[in-house]
């Protein structure tokens, strides 16, 4: 079913000024949060906030060979859409957190209108400082937001602190090689949407390597990143179309991030971005 149209009422243009704010600040985290949970930029892209969608969703799911048995930790949930297919379709516990007080919110309200809210919960909090004891899980996932976070290294180690012995890490991110780059896919704006600060695929392997991990399954989804370029540049260009000129708080507006998208797509076609999922378990 296709996504309805944004409306003016969708561009909340207060948040998107703070956004512009924050990025001069400095506060890439607090950007992101801002970003994604605005009904635009859900419109934008196509309801799906990473490669893949709910599909890429449950095959990463397949490869941690999630169990009913399991207690599982979303990091950057969002909107609570992994936390709640987990819970539905895999019949775990599941523990979903995110950096913004909006998407907790709406988390939490979907999951209890869902019917799911005695097996899945919501709390606020950062991905560098994990509100949880050691140990807590037996699967931690983590879709398409390691790379926007300033400290990997952190946070990273942050899932491993609260994951048992043996426990796994499900990990799915843009992958980048950012000497093939062009320079504006390189910026702050580039992080917060989820390029700028990517790692090549041989660096999240190290990163979680190590952390003390092992990895043991690596699957590539090129062509749902390519998908998702060329319908996030088509939906900029009906925005564009359409006089939504606020959408994007960036300098040169739609038409630079119309240029963007483009661009990104190019860089897909000729290796220097990915998109890839790595399962690791925790060694001892």
């Amino acid at each position: 079913m296709r996504s309805p149209l944004p409306t003016a009422s969708d561009l909340d243009t207060t948040a998107l000024a703070a956004v512009a704010a924050g990025l001069e600040a400095g506060d890439v985290k607090g950007c992101c949060a801002t970003v994604y949970e605005q009904p635009a930029v859900r419109w934008l892209l196509g309801g799906e906030l990473h490669p893949g969608g709910e599909e890429l969703t449950r095959r990463t799911l397949e490869l941690a060979r999630v169990a009913a048995t399991d207690r599982l930790l979303d990091v950057a949930s969002g909107a609570g859409t992994t936390a709640m297919l987990a819970a539905r379709e895999r019949a775990c516990e599941v523990v979903g957190l995110d950096y913004g007080a909006g998407a907790v919110a709406g988390a939490r309200a979907e999951a209890e209108a869902s019917g799911h809210g005695d097996r899945v919960r919501f709390v606020e909090g950062d991905a560098e400082a994990l509100p949880f004891e050691d140990d807590s899980f037996d699967v931690v996932v983590c879709e398409c937001a390691l790379c926007t976070f300033p400290d990997k290294t952190t946070a990273v180690a942050e899932m491993r602190r609260v994951l048992r012995p043996g426990g796994r890490l499900a990990l799915s991110d843009v992958t980048a090689d950012h000497d093939r780059l062009p320079e504006d896919l390189r910026g702050t704006m580039a992080t917060v949407a989820c390029v700028g600060a990517a790692l090549p695929e041989a660096g999240y392997r190290e990163l979680l390597e190590a952390a003390g991990f092992e990895i043991e399954e690596v699957e590539r989804a090129t062509a749902d990143v390519e998908r998702l370029c060329e319908r996030v540049r088509t939906r900029l260009r009906g925005a564009k179309v359409l006089g939504f000129e606020g959408l994007v708080p960036i300098d040169g507006g739609l038409a630079h991030a119309i240029d963007l998208a483009a661009e990104a797509k190019r860089a897909v076609g000729e290796g220097a971005l990915g998109y890839a999922v790595m399962v690791a378990r925790l060694r001892g």
